[in-house]
Parts: C-alpha cells; structure tokens; sequence
C-alpha cells in the first residue's frame, strides 16, 4: 500500500482533493463538500454531502501529493460576527 494517509491533500487526474479513506483495494478521494439544505432529508448526522472518486491501486501512481493549505471546510454563511470591545 501506497503512503496515504487520512486528509493527505492530493491531486489526481486533475481534480484537487484529500484522501478521505483507506483500504487495500481502494483509496476515496474527496473533492468536494457541500451543505446540507434544511428542506433536504437528512443523510448522515453531520449535515455534509461529499463528493469523492474512487481510486483503485493500478492508478495509484496518478495520486500525487500537493502542498498543504489552509481549507475552511465549513461554512461561515450563518457564523454571528463577534467583536471584543474593551
């Protein structure tokens, strides 16, 4: 097995992403994450719909790692501003 490790930024084939599971038989790449909307039924407890691709190991060698950069994968579209006043 490759040197994968869990949230690896990677790119492959083209698409930025990070190794979000791995296995003997495959690796998922995610690239992309997207909100829940509140009218939608709920499909897992942390109200997130990924978008992953399925690497098998005869394209392993296509996965190539990229430099680590901030990602804010959560949404501030409802965060409150908050400001200390002294």
């Amino acid at each position: 097995m490759n040197d994968f490790y869990l949230g690896q930024n990677v790119n492959y084939d083209g698409h930025l992403g990070y190794v979000n599971f791995i296995d003997e038989k495959y690796i998922t790449v995610c690239i992309r994450e997207l909100n829940q909307h509140n009218d939608s039924p709920p499909v897992d407890k942390r109200n997130m719909r990924q978008v992953c691709l399925l690497v098998f190991p005869n394209e392993w060698h296509k996965v190539t790692p990229t430099p680590q950069k901030v990602i804010n994968r959560i949404s501030t579209e409802n965060a409150e501003i908050v400001e200390n006043i002294k």
